[in-house]
């Protein structure tokens, strides 16, 4: 007798197929990030009762490294540090540079105001506080960093 097609083994096996190939992105681009000196960065979220506050570790960085940019539900860090070094001697000349930096962008558990955001960075910290509200039409708005 001849075995009935079951729809329900069928998407099981589409599933898993889809499962790997996703897996296999992100552990490629997780690769090529770190291959480019990129490294993901750490970041601490919570949701308080009137705003949400958000600490990311960037060891190493001074705060002109750093870029971020809020929008009403999603928030994007950005530091990149280029390093230089130049040595001349009588027989030689050696130059080297190396670039390192980190990225993350997420998006947020509830939805704030942008323009009255806030953010600090001390001690390798980058602090931000960002208001809840209820709505606001799409924009966004790039951060000073103090």
């Amino acid at each position: 007798m001849k075995d009935l097609w079951d729809p329900f083994e069928e998407m099981k096996k589409f599933r898993e197929k889809m499962d790997r190939m996703m897996e296999d992105f992100w552990s490629k681009e997780r690769s090529l990030m770190k291959n480019m000196g990129v490294k993901e960065l750490s970041v601490d979220i919570e949701d308080k009762k009137n705003q949400i506050e958000i600490n990311a570790d960037l060891p190493g960085m001074d705060k002109k490294d750093i870029d971020v940019t809020v929008e009403k539900d999603r928030v994007e860090i950005k530091a990149k540090k280029k390093k230089e070094t130049k040595e001349k001697k009588k027989n030689y000349y050696r130059q080297e540079r190396a670039y390192s930096g980190f990225y993350r962008a997420f998006s947020l558990p509830a939805v704030v105001n942008p323009d009255k955001a806030k953010s600090s960075f001390k001690n390798g910290v980058l602090k931000i506080t960002l208001p809840k509200t209820k709505s606001l039409p799409k924009k966004s708005k790039k951060l000073a960093i103090k």
